[in-house]
């Protein structure tokens, strides 16, 4: 199957806003890892498969009708259009809703499956395993690769913050690339990404 093919499986099996479970594979890069200089170099490019699995998102909701709807249950009426969006990396597909999937604007040429939660939302969680030459990585090797992990401060969204969005009340919105989620899971509904993208699928995937 292609990633077009595969994007309309994912929107004809899944329910919108409902509970799901992601599992994403991909090798660390620098955009994950601090890389250090000198004779202090990242000694793991290439060597670490991350294993991310995140339970508790939810798909196919538009982030800034999201938005509006939380400020307005906060007694701030407002509308979508009134929510100011950052301009962002990715934009939506031709032919395709754009609440569930975007592509990058410099190439078009990457699928993204966007995703959101918020603090109301209790049931999330994110947990992350590491292999490590081919195998999973002990307890020393994963304190030595998480201290070369890139660390994401939080600050929350100015627009919500004058929308009068507390932390309870926030939005998060994030999108993966298509080709790295070995995994979408919603009950006993699943679809395997990376599985239909290759012909040969060996990954092991994290229990959910």
């Amino acid at each position: 199957m292609n990633q077009y093919e595969i994007m309309q499986l994912v929107m004809n099996t899944f329910i919108k806003g409902a509970a799901t479970t992601i599992v994403q594979r991909k090798v660390l890069s620098e955009k994950e890892m601090n890389k250090g200089r000198g004779e202090n170099r990242n000694p793991f490019f290439g060597r670490v498969v991350m294993t991310k699995t995140i339970k508790g998102v939810v798909m196919g909701t538009d982030y800034s009708r999201s938005v509006a709807a939380a400020a307005t249950r906060n007694g701030n009426e407002t509308s979508a259009e009134d929510v100011s969006l950052k301009k962002v990396w990715h934009k939506p597909l031709d032919g395709v809703e754009g609440e569930w999937f975007s592509t990058d604007k410099a190439t078009e040429s990457k699928i993204y499956l966007k995703l959101q939660r918020n603090n109301k939302q209790v049931a999330f969680s994110s947990e992350s395993t590491y292999e490590l030459d081919g195998h999973v990585a002990n307890e020393e090797e994963t304190a030595a690769i998480e201290s070369w992990m890139k660390k994401k401060s939080h600050k929350q969204s100015s627009t919500q913050v004058e929308l009068g969005l507390g932390e309870d009340e926030e939005q998060f919105f994030t999108a993966m690339q298509l080709d790295t989620i070995a995994l979408i899971k919603q009950r006993e509904k699943e679809v395997s990404p990376y599985n239909l993208l290759h012909e040969v699928y060996s990954m092991a995937v994290a229990s959910v």
